[in-house]
């Protein structure tokens, strides 16, 4: 029988919201996807973006990038990386844990 959601079977966690590719589903402990979430600090500088969720680090590269496009900064003048990680903490993502953050030899 299915639910008011949509959903199926037993009711299940809450989905989170789908914007900016915020996790639905993603148990907490095992993530698939590489996923960030805005540190408390720094909110005021990321307005849309609700601090201390999980979201997929590429939905979320890609949302802050079309923002920094349409306030007029050029293609030459977008940062290296979007999600800085003293703004950010992140999770997951294939190969992660072995990732080092050292250049190769």
């Amino acid at each position: 029988m299915a639910s008011d959601d949509g959903r199926l079977g037993r009711p299940g966690p809450a989905p989170l919201r789908s914007d900016a590719g915020a996790v639905t589903g993603a148990p907490p402990s095992q993530p698939v996807a590489r996923e960030a979430r805005l540190r408390p600090e720094f909110a005021a500088k990321y307005v849309g973006i609700e601090p201390g969720v999980w979201f997929s680090a590429a939905g979320l590269a890609e949302k802050l990038i079309t923002r920094l496009l349409r306030e007029g900064v050029s293609d030459e003048e977008l940062p290296q990386r979007v999600l800085d990680p003293t703004h950010f903490e992140f999770r997951g993502g294939e190969g992660a844990a072995t990732r080092s953050t050292s250049p190769r030899q």
